[in-house]
């Protein structure tokens, strides 16, 4: 080990001192929202077209994960997040081992290490469940496209990477109802679904007399089936799966014009401060 790495590991500084600098030098998303939430006054929208995200939930999630690494403690009340975290708080320990001193890094690893505990913890999936179903009836009587998932799927992806900044690929809904999303979605629970789902998104068009939802979600079918996120194609599955992220919902949307008018990690967000 040369002698710069050493001495910053040994020289006593303190923990915030420490983790704002490694903010500072990180080139993932993460360091990018740091670095624009002190020129936009922690403006989740300002922050967000500063950087060119398509939706503003994403910006939260990552105010809600520089918040957790500046104070040393857990804030969020949902298991996924729970579970994000705790990858996200091994991987900054990892990538800025040179910045950090021992105590530091073996902070934030105990500190992922009871985000872990958290997001398996039955209770908290139990709890999960019924903010879920809170948040699912406040989309009753709107129309538009929705996303949704399963529990098991947000809490156990199919594809889980190992770079913090990419995206877990799980599978998830993509549907449509010129009336009434919820409606829509809990008619599925009582038909064809083992447990009750997370709505994650709702989206509509910003002129309602340009709402043609059925054509709309043909289109973003089509767009996620030619990037190969595989649509579900099993005798007898649902054919509205596919195996995708978010992200990449959110941006296809975009391009069609559709608004996101729900976000689920914005409302979990608000709800765990």
């Amino acid at each position: 080990m040369d002698e710069d790495v050493e001495s910053k590991r040994s020289r006593p500084t303190n923990y915030k001192e420490e983790i704002e600098g490694a903010l500072k030098e990180d080139e993932q998303r993460i360091g990018d929202v740091f670095r624009e939430k002190s020129k936009h006054d922690n403006d989740p929208e300002a922050i967000r077209k500063a950087l060119g995200v398509p939706t503003v939930g994403t910006i939260y999630i990552h105010l809600g994960a520089i918040q957790t690494l500046l104070e040393c403690r857990r804030i969020t009340k949902g298991p996924e997040l729970a579970r994000v975290r705790a990858r996200m708080l091994r991987s900054f320990a990892d990538r800025h081992a040179d910045l950090l001193t021992d105590g530091t890094k073996q902070r934030l690893l105990t500190l992922a290490h009871e985000h872990q505990n958290f997001a398996e913890d039955e209770s908290t999936l139990a709890a999960a469940a019924n903010r879920a179903k809170k948040h699912d009836e406040e989309q009753s009587g709107k129309p538009g496209i929705y996303v949704y998932t399963l529990p098991h799927y947000m809490n156990k992806p199919v594809f889980e990477p190992e770079e913090d900044d990419s995206n877990d690929r799980t599978y998830l809904k993509v549907g449509m109802s010129n009336r009434d999303a919820g409606k829509r979605v809990r008619e599925q629970i009582t038909t064809a679904l083992p447990e009750a789902p997370l709505i994650l998104r709702r989206y509509e068009l910003s002129d309602p007399k340009d709402a043609k939802y059925q054509e709309l979600e043909k289109k973003m079918h089509e767009h996620l089936n030619a990037a190969d996120h595989n649509q579900n194609r099993e005798t007898g599955a649902g054919k509205e799966w596919f195996l995708t992220h978010l992200p990449f919902i959110d941006s296809t949307a975009r391009l069609l014009g559709l608004v996101p008018v729900y976000e689920y990690e914005r409302n979990d967000e608000n709800e765990d401060r």
